[in-house]
């Protein structure tokens, strides 16, 4: 196994946890043309949701594309992102799981994971960024726990150098 060491002092404990509570689960379906990411935030955002976690049950994509890690030669993290992937359609989705928190200026903010299936049979997997996942036929089906009591919301990290999503108590 590789131990990896992070370029900021160490965050201790560096688990964090809150205590949140159920606001309702439900199933959502999202439409053929629209940005996996932008339609899950405004479909959430319209039901008035802040904080949600999403698990991607099925869906088909247009052309999507997606982003893995890599060393970061600056020095400045560990790894940082790499180039986007591209994919063009059909691409399958298999699954993945989102989180819908605040950024650090307060607005809605998704962070999603998904593993693919390319066209030609290619398995992929990483990080879905808003306004690069069109969906294709069919759309997308997705289940969504809505959040209460605690949530997510960015904040800088002095561990890793990210502005990261952090569990934050909700008023």
């Amino acid at each position: 196994m590789r131990n990896l060491t992070q370029p900021g002092p160490a965050s201790l404990p560096r688990r964090i946890c809150r205590p949140a509570r159920e606001a309702g689960s439900f199933r959502i379906q999202l439409a053929p043309g629209e940005d996996l990411s932008n339609g899950l935030v405004a479909a959430l955002t319209a039901r008035g949701i802040a904080d949600a976690a999403v698990e991607l049950l099925s869906g088909t994509f247009e052309v999507m594309s997606y982003l893995t890690g890599q060393p970061d030669d600056s020095g400045q993290r560990v790894a940082t992102y790499g180039a986007p992937t591209r994919l063009d359609g059909p691409v399958r989705l298999i699954g993945g799981n989102a989180m819908l928190g605040r950024d650090a200026a307060g607005r809605p903010l998704l962070h999603c994971h998904a593993v693919v299936v390319d066209r030609a049979g290619g398995v992929h997997g990483g990080h879905l960024p808003p306004g690069v996942c069109r969906l294709g036929p069919g759309g997308a089906v997705a289940i969504v726990v809505a959040l209460a009591g605690a949530g997510f919301r960015v904040a800088a990290d002095a561990e890793t150098n990210f502005d990261i999503f952090q569990p934050a108590e909700l008023a």
